[in-house]
């Protein structure tokens, strides 16, 4: 036990050596030898020694009446105090302590005001004050106060559905629906037209209203198809409901997978793998399924066609304690779900391969050809399937710690004077800028009427798709394309703090649609923080020094699609710059690494198509491609898109592009020179960044100039353009044609809500939402334009992807282009100290405070 204060006696005693002090009284060897002396000596001494103890025991009771403890935590305190005190137990070691989180003492009533966190300082610092607590966000009470873009809310859903029932357009059945009724599948908002949104924002007139776009599964006639609606508008008690498509236009066998189908697809592989139990239990340590270690993942696309169903699925291992766990543990046993139409009686199973070997029409023919050693056999060594969750679940390795600094907390940034933005529904405000968030359950976040200093720059900037293609040496990755926005892209979950979003962040709404439960989904998806850059947003030394700390806004979706976690954000800076960024990590989907693939190189390390990452595992090839709908607005609509060229050439040849010059001036030193010129987008294209010849690409109004005469603009700046390497005659490439292009430059058409179909993934032959289909040679001078920005990263998985793909982004800019005089910065404090300190300014200071207790447990409410 360490030495503490509290326990020490006349600097030397404390409980650790009391015992030795009462064998031992100091001076007991010169004590007299007549036994009377002995006895009084003793005496003494023992009196000494009762005062002593009691003392130390009434010093240990006061120090814990004045400093009260948390039960187990040795002092801990919860909370974060300014930079240069520091707590010395944190929030983490309390849990490794605590038998449950709700086991946190709350500190007596009379220690003062703590709003739930304790009273106590830290050592060395005088009483502080809780840091003040964001009351946001302020909420609209009706439907009929939501701003055009505000999201639905789970109110304004079921409203929606009740009103679709009243008409007869979807079953009246509570609970889970079943294939052959009519049922809502998703739901978000339906977005106004652009021109009824800006007469509305800009010029006064009326709301154009805001209305639910509703996707519904209709399986209940004779010809099943799909079918989307515009209900509204939501702030009356009767609405209406206006199909958008024509009856059959929406193919039934190109629908979405949701879980109704899941479970008829489940029934069919399970009917197959129970007579296959011999080969699973033979081949896989004893696992078979149902219920016994494995499971099955269906893939995609289910068909090249609209009218065909053809489910694709592996077999794969179970992890404890994960859903998705199983993506790193493909097995070599694939086979199809034959599932079109609502007649699950009609579904079956065909076309199983095993290591590659195949296609076996029936199980039947397949366990026949493993029973007569007619094909290649594989087993995992015995207790292989034991061993996975220690490689799989994604806590510390406690037979590889990290040394013991990361034990220590980490640094953590906190509001001293509260937020500096507010946030009314999901339109927040900070530092002159002003924006809607937005969420839809296909398409994922959005942004909406984007101003700075009370100009608009963006109308919309909306993640529209997330495209994946992979290529791998299984019967089941071979083929395997991924739209997520045909799964739903924002089906939010709450985010999870400290990891997603910081503690002081504020949490918003995001609802979305369950359609197996016919529910509306609500969850604190969306996170709004302040963010310290820890860096200079300029410096200068000089005759002086100055600068300006670069803090800026940040508004995060986290999002789980399927195996990956996908979190896109939007920053916003204070010299009006603004920043989309997008990230991946989480669980990759591998395939089954085969120890005698024959198309595996001689090292048996590598194939064409990746490496071995794990014992059986296959880093399957792949990209994420990220389709973003930038609707740029540059004081108006009607704007042009100047290419502005970065160029090298002779003397002469750059100065004749603004001039008649036909000799090169004397102070010329060299022929050769850098130069610049400009051409205007005339009409819509595709463009790709070439680093042999770089471009900026600006959105400018030609008809506003800034002091100086030049053109107001922003321009677009792609950070980590990749390259689309498979070409057109692949089936996917209509239906992803955005990944061709870093930027695509169309005549904005309300008819033209999104880059890609909603359905195309499962009809890629007959793709309706190509981004080509839009570039057709209109006119983009001195219009309404969108930008059609794409971004993202090529994935060659590695053995550090494993057990988790650490973080992964991509990004895109848009920067203001001689749309300001001067920075646009000047107005808020700066750090300016001279020598002679003539001038001296300096940011508001910050003030030591306590931040309320935060709860690290995320499953705990």
């Amino acid at each position: 036990m360490a030495s503490n204060p509290a326990y020490v006696h006349n600097g030397t005693a404390s409980p650790d050596n009391y015992t030795d002090m009462y064998k031992r009284p100091p001076g007991s060897q010169d004590i007299a030898k007549s036994h009377s002396s002995k006895r009084s000596m003793c005496i003494q001494l023992f009196g000494i020694l009762i005062f002593v103890l009691g003392l130390g025991i009434g010093i240990c009771i006061g120090y814990f009446v004045i400093h009260p403890v948390e039960s187990g935590t040795g002092g801990c305190q919860v909370g974060v105090v300014s930079s240069d005190v520091t707590p010395k137990t944190t929030l983490a070691s309390v849990k490794q302590t605590m038998s449950s989180p709700t086991n946190v003492v709350d500190p007596p009533p009379d220690s003062g005001p703590t709003s739930g966190i304790l009273a106590t300082q830290p050592p060395g610092l005088e009483k502080a004050d809780l840091c003040p607590e964001n009351k946001m966000p302020f909420k609209s009470s009706s439907s009929a106060e939501r701003g055009i873009f505000e999201l639905l809310t789970p109110d304004e859903m079921v409203r929606v559905r009740d009103a679709l029932v009243a008409r007869g357009l979807i079953s009246p059945e509570p609970g889970t629906p079943d294939l052959k009724s009519n049922y809502i599948y998703g739901m978000t908002l339906h977005q106004p037209n652009k021109t009824d949104a800006l007469s509305h924002l800009d010029l006064g007139a009326n709301t154009p209203g805001r209305y639910a776009e509703v996707h519904v599964h209709r399986g209940s006639g004779a010809s099943p198809d799909l079918m989307e609606f515009k209900v509204g508008p939501l702030d009356e008690l009767k609405m209406i409901a206006t199909p958008l498509f024509s009856d059959g236009e929406l193919r039934y066998n190109s629908r979405p997978r949701d879980g109704i189908e899941w479970d008829g697809i489940t029934e069919q592989v399970t009917k197959a793998m129970t007579k296959l139990r011999p080969l699973l239990m033979e081949s896989f340590d004893g696992g078979y399924y149902p219920g016994g270690g494995l499971i099955f993942h269906p893939q995609a696309p289910p068909s090249l066609e609209a009218d065909e169903r053809e489910t694709r699925f592996v077999m794969a291992l179970a992890v404890d304690g994960t859903a998705r766990g199983r993506d790193l543990h493909a097995l070599p046993l694939t086979g199809t779900v034959h599932n079109p139409g609502v007649d699950k009686s009609q579904w079956y199973t065909h076309s199983f391969y095993y290591l590659n070997q195949g296609p076996f029409s029936t199980v039947e023919e397949l366990l026949d050809a493993y029973r007569n050693d007619s094909i290649r056999k594989f087993a995992f060594p015995r207790g292989f399937r034991q061993t996975i969750w220690g490689t799989t679940f994604p806590k510390q390795d406690a037979q590889q710690p990290r040394e013991f600094s990361s034990t220590k907390a980490a640094p953590r940034t906190y509001e001293p004077s509260g937020a500096r933005y507010t946030v009314h529904d999901h339109t927040v405000k900070w530092m002159d800028w002003e924006f809607t968030l937005g969420a839809s359950q296909f398409r994922g976040p959005s942004l909406h009427n984007v101003k700075f200093k009370n100009e608009r720059i963006v109308y919309e900037n909306s993640l529209n798709e997330v495209s994946l293609v992979y290529a791998s040496d299984v019967s089941s990755g071979a083929n395997t394309i991924y739209m997520d926005a045909t799964f739903g892209i924002g089906e939010f979950q709450d985010t999870i703090i400290g990891i997603d979003c910081p503690e002081h962040a504020q949490l918003l709404d995001a609802t979305w649609w369950n359609s197996y439960s016919q529910s509306p989904v609500s969850a604190k998806a969306i996170c709004v923080f302040e963010a310290d850059g820890q860096e200079a947003l300029w410096r200068r030394k000089d005759k002086f020094a100055g600068g300006l700390r670069n803090h800026y806004l940040i508004a995060r979706y986290p999002m789980s699609v399927g195996n990956y976690d996908y979190t896109v954000e939007y920053r916003f800076f204070l010299n009006g710059n603004m920043e989309t960024v997008a990230m991946a990590s989480g669980y990759m989907q591998t395939s089954f690494w085969d120890p005698e693939n024959p198309h595996a190189g001689i090292d048996k390390a590598t194939d064409p198509y990746g490496y071995r990452v794990a014992d059986y595992t296959h880093g399957a090839l792949h990209d994420h491609t990220f389709g973003f709908k930038v609707d740029v607005d540059i004081l108006g609509s009607q704007n042009s898109f100047e290419i502005i060229n970065w160029k090298a050439g002779d003397v002469v040849k750059a100065l004749r592009t603004q001039s008649n010059i036909t000799t090169k001036p004397p102070y010329y030193l060299y022929n050769d020179t850098r130069y610049i010129e400009w051409y205007k987008l005339q009409q819509e294209a595709g463009l790709t960044v070439n680093l042999q010849k770089p471009e900026f690409w600006t959105v400018v109004n030609d008809k506003y100039k800034n002091k100086w005469g030049v053109k107001r603009g922003y321009v677009i700046v792609p950070t980590h353009p990749v390259g689309q390497v498979i070409p057109d005659s692949h089936p996917v490439m209509k239906a992803i044609a955005y990944t061709k292009y870093h930027c695509a430059v169309t005549q904005q058409r309300d008819s033209e809500r999104a880059l890609s179909g909603t359905y195309d993934l499962n009809q890629l032959n007959q793709a309706t939402g190509s981004l080509d289909d839009y570039i057709n040679n209109e006119t983009i001078v001195n219009t309404d334009i969108v930008n059609w920005v794409s971004i993202g990263f090529l994935h060659v998985p590695t053995s550090e992807d494993v057990p988790m793909t650490a973080r992964v982004e991509a990004g895109f800019w848009l920067k203001p282009w001689n749309y300001f005089d001067r920075g646009a910065f000047f107005d808020v404090p700066q750090y300016i100290d001279t020598r002679d300190h003539s001038v001296t300014e300096r940011p508001t200071t910050t003030k030591q405070c306590v931040e309320n207790k935060q709860e690290d447990c995320y499953f705990c409410n």
